[in-house]
C-alpha cells in the first residue's frame, strides 16, 4: 500500500488535472468529477473526467490524455473508461 506522501502526491495530481479541465469543460460537466474526488474516489473522478471530455467531444492536449491514463492505470478497469480518446489538437 502506498505511503501517505505518495497518496497526497497522487491526489495533488488528480486535483491539478481537474483544475486544468476547467479550460475544456463547463462547470456542470465537472460536478460528478468533484463529488468523486472529494468523497475519496479520485481515480473514479478521473474516469468521470475522461467520460466528460469524451461525451463533450473535446480535444484536449496529449499530455492531458496521458495524465488520465497514468492516474487510472491499475486502479480503474479499462472497460469503464471511454472506448477511445478523442482526437487531440497536439
Amino acid at each position: 500500500m502506498p505511503g501517505d506522501a505518495a497518496m497526497e502526491e497522487y491526489l495533488g495530481r488528480v486535483r491539478g488535472l481537474r483544475i486544468t479541465a476547467e479550460e475544456y469543460l463547463p462547470p456542470d460537466a465537472l460536478t460528478e468529477v468533484d463529488t468523486l474526488i472529494e468523497h475519496g474516489e479520485p481515480a473514479e473522478g478521473v474516469c468521470s473526467l475522461a467520460w466528460a471530455l469524451h461525451n463533450a467531444e473535446v480535444a484536449p492536449p496529449d499530455w492531458m490524455l496521458q495524465a488520465i491514463q497514468d492516474l487510472t492505470r491499475g486502479i480503474v478497469d479499462r472497460v469503464h473508461m471511454p472506448p477511445s480518446p478523442p482526437e487531440t489538437t497536439s
